[in-house]
């Protein structure tokens, strides 16, 4: 297990700081990422999705009690972000950049890790099945989001794909894989090994194309919005999963998995919807670095409390 945490690490920080470095040497430009993306999206994505979906148990519905807390939590961000977007006057793209990065939150890289450090395999396990809502919710409620908001990009204008193109591929492989779940389908061996090669491989184009675009300068001219998401991300969000767990009786190692994965700051996902979408890339890495520098002090404040909450 370690072994693949260490992996998952090295793949998250090194896929990103090649695509960064790239940029810097000018191999890796906005338009060359954005169709790496937009690639990734439209291949690999969906085989990759269509097979996990295929591989779950859809007949019982006690596992997806998570993944709809999940879900609840991550959804209850949109209102007091509305509500900031529509204070602050935001333009439209960054009013996008600002609600998509309130809804996803780091919830694997960073939440799941954590969990497994101090949990050992049953909170990993437990933190992989609370993100299940995650991906789907991205290709449809993120993308609608950012399509909403965003300015129109020039691939679209070449012939490249929509964004409505963009959020129907992995929504079908989603959906093949789920009717092929419910009807006790069995999976081929043959395909068994295939997700192995999959999921590393676009992995690393897509958090390449991610940090080809990253920007390191300083937060403060957004630092009202960044103060704003903390509070969402830090405060709101684990109060209204604290009010969840507890309408759900929800006791022991699950309530405490939630109660941390609601804590966690914003995800590398909402990164790539600038690229996609043309959101503000420079609010969304600002909230971005701002909430993941934040989670470190905050992380270690919460995380013994935890037990007792």
């Amino acid at each position: 297990m370690w072994l693949r945490v260490c992996f998952g690490l090295g793949l998250f920080l090194g896929s990103m700081w090649v695509g960064w470095w790239l940029h810097r040497r000018g191999r890796l430009s906005e338009a060359l990422a954005e169709r790496l993306v937009r690639g990734v999206i439209l291949g690999p994505s969906p085989v990759v999705l269509g097979l996990s979906f295929w591989r779950m148990d859809f007949h019982s519905i006690e596992p997806w009690v998570l993944p709809l807390l999940g879900f609840l939590i991550s959804a209850s961000t949109l209102l007091p972000a509305a509500l900031y977007v529509r204070r602050a006057r935001l333009p439209r793209p960054q009013a996008g950049s600002f609600l998509t990065a309130a809804f996803f939150s780091n919830l694997g890289y960073l939440g799941a890790f954590t969990a497994f450090a101090l949990y050992g395999e049953a909170g990993y396990a437990l933190c992989m099945i609370y993100l299940i809502f995650f991906t789907p919710s991205f290709y449809t409620l993120g993308f609608r989001i950012a399509a909403r908001h965003g300015e129109a990009r020039h691939p679209s204008r070449e012939g490249g794909a929509s964004g409505s193109e963009l959020q129907l591929l992995p929504f079908v492989g989603m959906a093949v894989g789920a009717a092929l779940s419910l009807a006790r389908v069995p999976r081929p061996a043959a395909l068994e090994g295939l997700n192995h090669l999959l999921i590393p491989l676009s992995t690393a184009v897509y958090l390449a194309a991610i940090g080809s675009q990253l920007t390191f300068h300083s937060p403060r001219p957004w630092l009202r919005p960044c103060l704003a998401m903390s509070a969402i991300k830090f405060l709101y969000t684990p109060a209204v999963a604290w009010l969840l767990v507890t309408l759900f009786h929800l006791e022991g190692l699950p309530r405490i998995v939630v109660l941390l994965e609601s804590a966690t700051p914003v995800a590398v996902s909402p990164l790539v919807l600038p690229l996609l979408f043309g959101l503000d890339r420079k609010l969304a890495n600002s909230l971005w670095l701002f909430t993941t520098a934040a989670a470190i002090p905050w992380f270690l404040l919460l995380i013994p409390l935890l037990p007792r909450l």
